[in-house]
């Protein structure tokens, strides 16, 4: 049996396993991140199969808002054809609103009727003046608690996920609190990163050093030139983190929907935004595309999309990341395994889920 998704928290108990005890140690500098190399170089001790892999580069020309509209589209002309809801999640931030963003410019009038934003009070308090003027009174609202019911129904479910894929990675803000801008953007310097983990993990420099020689390996496997410390974290991201981002929400599904789930399923109703082959061109065509002179600019494109839309300057200049999902999974219970063919599990033992021939011995 092979796994697409797993908690980590349930795995890392198994840490007398051998190479246990050193994979538990990506969970510190990935919180709770389960990776699955898209490359084939890294393997990990859980047997997990690759369901995206990376697509073949080429050269790719079309604009980040020019690939949002496309999409955008094409989402509201599923939901049309399947005769359904589009729920949205909205979070306030720049992911979920470039979303929304994307919907309210380029679906037609009977295409918008079917959408419901998927919201929280944290969502409104995070971006106020989108809420008052193109949410309220003007798109039906509904909790974003509810999306463990929503999944395996027959409604279209559309996030944000994956966005940060395209761009980044949350942990870069950390690299750059530590060490500054100028660091992070500079040419790749393999003493940055060993003194990083070293400090993310309590001052174990044999595993940092362990972890720094692995991340070299899959800087080697990438289709284009790796040259500077952010872009390594972005392709860490991108290459390791992809799956997890797709899968995740999935592992919260309510139990009485869980035997719903299929790859047929899937396809139809279940819609990362950014989950697409001409976004990840886009992402590994346009590396110095994600970041100008420092945080706040982050995403920058996603931001130009919201401001063209809202002219709202100060969210444009001044918005910067903040994690929103951590808080509404936290409240909902959350699945061991999901397998190969999307069967959930609780209770494993090491014989059905870990890879002797691993990578961390």
């Amino acid at each position: 049996m092979l796994f697409t998704h797993y908690r980590s928290d349930y795995v890392g108990r198994f840490d007398t396993l051998p190479g246990m005890a050193k994979f538990n140690a990506y969970f510190k500098l990935y919180h709770r991140v389960v990776p699955v190399d898209r490359t084939e170089t890294i393997t990990f001790p859980i047997r997990t199969k690759c369901l995206f892999p990376l697509p073949k580069m080429k050269t790719f020309t079309k604009t980040y808002e020019q690939v949002c509209n496309v999409r955008a589209r094409n989402l509201a002309a599923r939901a049309e054809l399947l005769d359904c809801p589009l729920y949205v999640f909205w979070s306030g931030g720049v992911d979920s609103t470039c979303v929304l963003v994307s919907f309210l410019k380029c679906a037609t009038s009977a295409q918008k009727q079917r959408i419901v934003v998927l919201l929280s009070e944290d969502s409104i308090t995070e971006y106020p003046l989108f809420y008052q003027e193109h949410i309220r009174g003007k798109l039906p609202c509904r909790s974003a608690m509810l999306f463990p019911y929503i999944l395996g129904t027959n409604n279209l479910l559309v996030s944000g996920e994956h966005n940060d894929q395209i761009f980044g990675s949350d942990i870069t803000a950390e690299a750059i609190n530590r060490f500054g801008d100028a660091a992070i953007a500079g040419p790749y310097d393999r003493l940055v990163f060993l003194n990083f983990f070293e400090e993310k993990l309590g001052g174990d420099s044999e595993t940092a050093a362990f972890y720094v020689e692995l991340f070299e390996r899959l800087k080697e496997a990438a289709p284009i030139p790796i040259k500077t410390n952010y872009e390594l974290f972005w392709w860490l991201n991108f290459a390791v983190k992809w799956q997890t981002v797709y899968m995740r929400m999935l592992s919260y599904t309510a139990k009485r929907n869980a035997n719903k789930l299929n790859a047929k399923y899937l396809k139809d109703y279940y819609a990362p935004f950014y989950n697409t082959e001409d976004f990840q061109l886009w992402s590994m065509n346009n590396l110095n595309s994600r970041i100008k002179d420092g945080w706040r600019s982050y995403k920058w494109p996603a931001k130009e999309v919201i401001y063209e839309f809202t002219k709202d300057m100060d969210y444009l200049n001044t918005k910067i990341k903040r994690g929103s999902l951590q808080y509404l999974f936290a409240q909902n219970q959350q699945f061991n395994f999901m397998d190969d063919r999307f069967r959930f599990h609780d209770a494993l033992g090491p014989d059905e889920f870990y890879q002797e021939q691993n990578d961390f011995l």
